[in-house]
């Protein structure tokens, strides 16, 4: 009985703290939504744009903070926005959160409503043509201070903010530049389907989305399988890593990987080309050890057969010429 109470008072206990974890971290994240998650907007030196974004306030409860707008650069393969809050700190080749003046700095999100938030864009007559990449984003005021270089996702909330991004084009002449830094895959398998790994730098001055096709062909020419690149977007000076697989598990012979994508406004070309083996060696090996040894065993049995065959003709021999010494014994007699 007392093994019996001490399991319950310990089950209350845990039960207890769980939900007072689940209660913190649910207040962790802030309940919002934010639309757009990403705009694209065309604007030219000198002029100015604007823009509205809408914060929604998905909780029971009002939820006051502050809008900010911050610069932010890509630094992985993955393509993850990294807000750069001081500015000083920004590339200049990318920077516009300055340009940048909103009608609301700090406000109070109803419960189970939003707030439309007005922005306008003031290009310098000097910008220079080219990307601009901007966060507009939503803080809540009870936020502590925190590193200048933060990770966020687009219309998604990393604990108490929450923003949207702002992909600027300024019109002029611009650099489109991409290269294949990496179009591999083994040179040799043993079995398919092959995994073709496919890295692109953009060395120009505006984020890029290829959009290409890989094709496996035989030795013959022929397309055996073919998929497409996913569609991700390449920021100026980044490389975007991309995973494909091709064919079936049971394939023989050499093969080719062919790729073909273009990119930009001017639908620039991207290509590249591989060659890969395919033998099932240890199948192959089994199979060719297989007919050996059965080739090894016929041939035994044959030869065994053959010499019984010598040798009762051989005995059938004997007992006919002693059957003949008879006769001649018996003829003489």
């Amino acid at each position: 009985m007392k093994k019996i109470n001490k399991f319950l008072k310990v089950l209350i206990i845990f039960i207890l703290f769980s939900l007072f974890i689940k209660q913190v971290s649910a207040q962790s994240t802030l309940p919002l939504v934010v639309m757009p998650a990403r705009q694209e907007i065309e604007v030219k030196p000198g002029e100015k744009a604007y823009i509205t974004i809408s914060f929604y306030n998905q909780s029971t409860e009002p939820i006051s903070g502050f809008f900010k707008t911050a610069d932010f650069i890509v630094q992985d393969a993955n393509g993850t926005p990294t807000l750069i809050e001081n500015i000083d700190q920004a590339p200049i080749r990318f920077s516009a959160s300055s340009w940048i003046k909103l009608n609301y700095e700090k406000a109070t999100l109803p419960a189970n409503n939003k707030i439309s938030l007005q922005g306008e864009i003031d290009v310098p007559p000097s910008a220079r043509p080219g990307g601009r990449y901007v966060a507009v984003f939503f803080e809540h005021e009870t936020q502590p201070e925190k590193n200048t270089t933060q990770n966020y996702q687009a219309g998604l909330g990393t604990s108490s903010r929450i923003a949207s991004l702002l992909y600027l084009k300024v019109t002029g002449p611009i650099s489109e530049k991409a290269i294949l830094t990496r179009f591999y895959s083994p040179s040799f398998l043993e079995f398919g389907p092959i995994k073709v790994e496919t890295q692109i730098l953009n060395r120009g001055d505006y984020h890029i989305a290829p959009k290409g096709v890989i094709t496996l062909k035989d030795v013959f020419g022929n397309i055996v399988d073919q998929t497409s690149l996913k569609e991700k977007n390449i920021f100026p000076d980044m490389v975007r890593n991309y995973e494909n697989e091709l064919g079936k598990k049971w394939m023989i012979g050499k093969y080719s990987l062919e790729l073909l994508a273009n990119y930009g406004e001017k639908g620039q070309v991207i290509d590249g080309k591989i060659y890969v083996w395919i033998f099932p060696w240890r199948i192959a090996l089994v199979i060719a050890l297989t007919i050996i040894i059965l080739i090894l065993l016929i041939s035994n049995l044959y030869k065994n057969f053959i010499k019984k065959e010598i040798d009762l003709e051989e005995e059938l021999k004997k007992e006919k010429e002693e059957i003949e010494k008879l006769k001649e014994q018996l003829r003489k007699k």
